[in-house]
């Protein structure tokens, strides 16, 4: 008894650090929009969001002074979601410098949940400190690896 009362408290931990490391949800056009990472990358995917026909990659040569940036969004549709277009994500640095990227967002259809990395060229050592969506800003603090 007293084990499996250690597994499930180990369990609720592990559960509740993955949720941390999530930003708070927002509402974007009728989609609920949660960052769940950043990690840095010298070859990315640049499909667009969510993933369709296009398979272009990213690729930093070695020895450049940049990097990727990509961030994961994890995304909800809601009742409230209506098809048409939706801004490209821009990432903004610590020192004001704002970058884009090359992803746009596809045709967004029936799917309920889906998951897209946008990937942002950005010098090496860069920190990132919001992700915006037109008038939806996303903290960034604490998400990255």
């Amino acid at each position: 008894m007293r084990r499996n009362w250690q597994l499930c408290a180990l369990g609720v931990l592990v559960l509740g650090v993955g949720l941390a490391a999530q930003s708070k949800p927002q509402t974007y056009k009728g989609l609920d929009v949660r960052v769940a990472g950043i990690e840095r990358a010298t070859n990315v995917s640049l499909s667009d969001c969510p993933a369709g026909a296009n398979i272009v990659r990213g690729v930093i040569k070695p020895g450049d002074t940049q990097e990727f940036a990509t961030v994961k969004v994890d995304f909800a549709v809601t009742p409230a979601f209506k098809p048409g277009p939706l801004a490209k994500p821009v990432l903004h640095a610590e020192d004001g410098k704002t970058f884009n990227t090359a992803q746009s967002f596809g045709d967004i259809g029936t799917t309920q949940t889906f998951s897209c990395n946008f990937s942002f060229r950005v010098p090496k050592g860069t920190k990132v400190t919001r992700l915006a969506l037109e008038t939806v800003t996303i903290d960034l603090a604490g998400l990255e690896k």
